[in-house]
């Protein structure tokens, strides 16, 4: 059995990720919320804010006093949606929706969180102290090719993705594989690329942690079928350099060759 450091590590290589992989735990007491070792914001600050600095190796709890977004608040369960959201009303007054029918079908099909949480943690995946819940990756779409071609390998195909370009880092990519328990892929949304910075060409996917063990399988079972020999190079000697198992790459021959 692997665990979070070797996951985040072999991630990394099969990946070639921009950024190590991201771990996020939602906790419903104050008792477990104190049990991580993480930097807690002096004022509110945005779920996606937090995702991004972890990233870029920071680990950040929120607590329900402490999330600066009220749509990532509603959708991790730091406070109870409110009529107008239900209602589609505040969905229409957005812009997002050509009407309260939409916006309110919406509301009521996309995953978001009883009002039960008190806490997100948010730190680099090999920072964890225990399993997350999620795993969050920041990639491209070539890697994003991959992240699908490892999944289904070993899973087969996910069958409720959920891609709507809005509330991407908090339920597309958090909340959705919390829920579904599948992987799921975003492009994420205005919002965040405003608030984030992100790069035009980053996609994000989340990836619940029960998976992750199989997913990263689903990676290297698809090493031999899919990349080229310089690839395979980069992934062999990355795994020899942590000291992992040999994973019999074979050179010379993909599927598509």
């Amino acid at each position: 059995m692997m665990g979070v450091i070797e996951i985040g590590n072999r991630l990394s290589i099969l990946l070639q990720l921009k950024r190590p992989p991201v771990g996020v735990k939602l906790v419903t007491s104050e008792a477990d919320y104190n049990t991580y070792d993480a930097l807690e914001p002096k004022k509110p600050l945005m779920y996606c804010r937090a995702v991004q600095a972890a990233f870029h190796g920071h680990s950040i709890k929120l607590s329900r006093s402490l999330g600066g977004c009220r749509g990532s608040n509603r959708a991790l369960g730091l406070v109870p949606a409110d009529d107008s959201f239900w209602s589609g009303a505040s969905g229409v007054g957005l812009g997002l929706y050509k009407d309260k029918a939409v916006a309110a079908s919406v509301a009521a099909n996309d995953p978001i969180l009883p009002p039960e949480t008190y806490g997100v943690i948010v730190k680099p995946l090999t920072a964890f102290e225990q399993s997350p819940d999620v795993i969050l990756l920041l990639t491209n779409a070539r890697e994003a090719m991959r992240a699908a071609q490892g999944y289904t390998y070993e899973y087969g195909l996910a069958r409720r993705l959920n891609v709507s370009g809005n509330q991407a880092v908090c339920v597309e990519c958090t909340v959705t594989p919390m829920q579904t328990q599948e992987y799921n892929i975003s492009m994420l949304c205005s919002g965040t690329r405003h608030h984030a910075r992100w790069k035009d060409d980053d996609i994000m996917i989340g990836v619940p942690f029960a998976k992750a063990e199989g997913f990263v399988g689903g990676l290297i079972g698809t090493v031999n079928a899919i990349e080229y020999d310089d690839r395979k190079r980069e992934i062999e000697d990355g795994f020899r350099e942590h000291g992992y198992q040999d994973i019999g790459i074979r050179y010379g021959k993909t599927y598509f060759k």
